[in-house]
């Protein structure tokens, strides 16, 4: 009996020492010392990783034993770092400005761009790319920051500092959430996706509206964001009539795992087209996006804001390209009111092959369970993907205090008998 119990100890140990996760945490900074915000983390060889935050911190949790991590940002080599994980530990991260080169490239006077022949063969893989990929299921991790950075002092005679709990400059967040949820597509259009977990700084009986879905922007369909920001969709800069709108131009080329990406910006040829302005990065022999850093601004059309950018990195899955990292960035002014902020989407675990069961697919595009926002503080600080900045902790904790107080007894017995008081004018405006 002692060595049955010896036995099942010894094994309970063995198993405890195989589950065990470690933290590796780090800052991500470029070779000037500044941070390089949202650069990805990821297992090498897997969709299983992180963001780094806007300040260029970056949290990941391992499990007990060596691994290798690769760190990618748009616009900087891909580094790759080996790491022994038996403890907690720190990682930090210099990335270098990936260099784009035209060596193996002529261009020769009045002679047409050599961007121009990588995009048509672009556009010709384009409707493959499209529907390459039959079905999928992800995990799907989503961040949203809205701040003011400027503000009248009153609105409408009431005090814009007082009412949205700004600093006195009249700045700060005025929005923030976070949400996991399991995400799952099948072509053409057929979407499920189920939330796991939402958080809503100052709103404790509330979910975010997050959704996988609004994220994904592909650059293979003709048309993009159409009824969303405008009225009228978006022309990709490798659509099908993309070269009646565009202008290209190869910026260079260079090498990254054992693949030739191309480097090529995308120009509106008219001002006011319905079209992106930026840089797209296009794989060599297969002609895939690799990565995307486009924008669109007021001359385009879009509504409520004066610029979006929207950048993607797409990671291999299996023998295609799928998107790991997608963030959208905006800014505008709107009655004085100067705003900015972003959306982040991490996918990943990717399943290219998920088995759905009958009637799946049911309509029904976000699925919301009652529990969906009860989640702790413990829970959110083991589940983060991607850590939070310094203002974002103090928002939390701020807003999420005063939303407690605004539901306990005592508020809501003194709003009571606040509301009770008689007064001549609430007699005449209620009655």
């Amino acid at each position: 009996m002692i060595r049955i119990c010896a036995l099942l100890f010894f094994c309970g140990l063995t198993n405890f020492a195989f589950a065990q996760h470690f933290t590796v945490t780090g800052t991500i900074k470029d070779t000037n010392g500044q941070p390089v915000p949202f650069a990805s983390v990821y297992l090498k060889s897997t969709t299983s990783g992180t963001s780094a935050n806007i300040d260029g911190k970056y949290s990941i949790k391992l499990k007990s034993g060596e691994h290798t991590l690769s760190f990618r940002a748009v616009g900087y080599k891909q580094q790759e770092h080996i790491v022994n994980a038996s403890a907690d530990l720190v990682l930090n991260v210099t990335l270098t400005a990936e260099s784009y080169t035209l060596d193996n490239v002529n261009i020769r006077a009045n002679a047409e761009d050599p961007a121009y022949a990588i995009i048509r063969k672009a556009i010709k893989q384009r409707k493959t790319h499209l529907e390459e990929v039959k079905v999928f299921s992800c995990d799907v991790y989503i961040k949203g920051v809205q701040r003011l950075k400027g503000a009248p002092k009153k609105f409408f005679g009431q005090d814009i500092q007082k009412i949205l709990e700004l600093d006195t400059n009249r700045k700060g967040i005025i929005y923030l959430s976070e949400s996991q949820s399991k995400f799952n597509f099948r072509r053409p259009n057929d979407v499920h996706e189920e939330m796991i977990s939402s958080k809503v700084a100052g709103r404790n009986n509330s979910f975010s509206f997050n959704k996988a879905s609004d994220l994904i922007i592909n650059f293979y369909d003709n048309y993009l964001l159409e009824n969303k920001l405008s009225s009228r969709g978006y022309i990709s800069p490798i659509a099908d009539n993309a070269l009646f709108y565009y202008k290209y131009k190869l910026l260079g080329e260079s090498k990254e795992n054992g693949e030739i990406i191309h480097k090529i910006e995308v120009i509106p040829r008219r001002e006011n087209d319905p079209v992106f302005r930026g840089i797209i990065y296009i794989i060599d022999d297969s002609w895939r996006i690799y990565n995307t850093d486009v924008y669109l601004t007021k001359n385009a059309g879009i509504n409520f804001i004066d610029t979006l950018n929207i950048s993607q990195q797409f990671t291999k899955v299996n023998e295609v390209y799928m998107p790991t990292a997608i963030n959208f960035q905006f800014a505008g002014n709107v009655l004085g009111f100067k705003i900015a902020g972003y959306y982040v989407g991490i996918y990943s675990n990717y399943n290219l092959d998920p088995k759905f069961p009958k009637n799946f697919f049911s309509g029904e595009i976000l699925k919301v369970t009652e529990m969906v926002n009860k989640k702790d503080s413990v829970y959110w600080k083991n589940n983060r993907p991607i850590p939070l900045t310094e203002d974002e902790k103090i928002n939390y904790v701020k807003k999420d205090s005063i939303a407690k107080l605004k539901e306990s007894k005592k508020y809501l017995d003194s709003l009571e008998r606040e509301n009770n008081k008689f007064g001549i004018g609430k007699l005449l405006l209620r009655g």
